[in-house]
């Protein structure tokens, strides 16, 4: 869901181009049971910035006090950065589609296809994959076998 499927009125436009602004909440005009919709401002390129909405969210790495994130921009994906801890993202992402992984990754589930453990790699289910080098704990492990393969 894209940003750019709503009207766009003077009081949105403020909101999008204050540089303050990492959070924005819309009125929902699809029909959906949601009474309003967030978007997440990321950074793609220096001074270059990018709306998604959470479920445009395929994966998180933290990397001190931001984040690089995995984000799904049309037809192809992207890594984009914010400003936030994953413990911050994690409050505004919606709690039954990401799982923590460990203290370095936010998983989004509903693009999650398996884990080759051997080869440290996690798959989406687009067949794109990405390494994650740091340990993930059995307990996880075994529930994202369970419940997604």
């Amino acid at each position: 869901m894209r940003i750019n499927t709503y009207l766009f009125n003077d009081e949105l436009v403020n909101k999008l181009n204050s540089p303050q602004r990492n959070l924005i909440t819309l009125p929902n005009t699809t029909g959906t049971r949601e009474k309003s919709i967030e978007f997440l401002r990321f950074e793609e390129k220096k001074e270059k910035y990018t709306w998604a909405h959470p479920d445009e969210i395929y994966f998180v790495i933290s990397a001190d006090h931001y984040v690089k994130t995995l984000i799904n921009c049309g037809n192809k994906l992207k890594w984009m950065t914010r400003h936030s801890t994953l413990k911050e993202l994690l409050y505004i992402l919606p709690v039954e589609n990401f799982i923590r992984l460990n203290k370095f990754y936010l998983l989004n589930l509903n693009y999650f296809s398996h884990i080759n453990e051997n080869k440290k790699l996690l798959y989406f289910i687009n067949d794109f994959s990405i390494a994650i080098p740091h340990r993930i704990s059995p307990f996880v492990r075994h529930l994202l076998k369970s419940t997604h393969t």
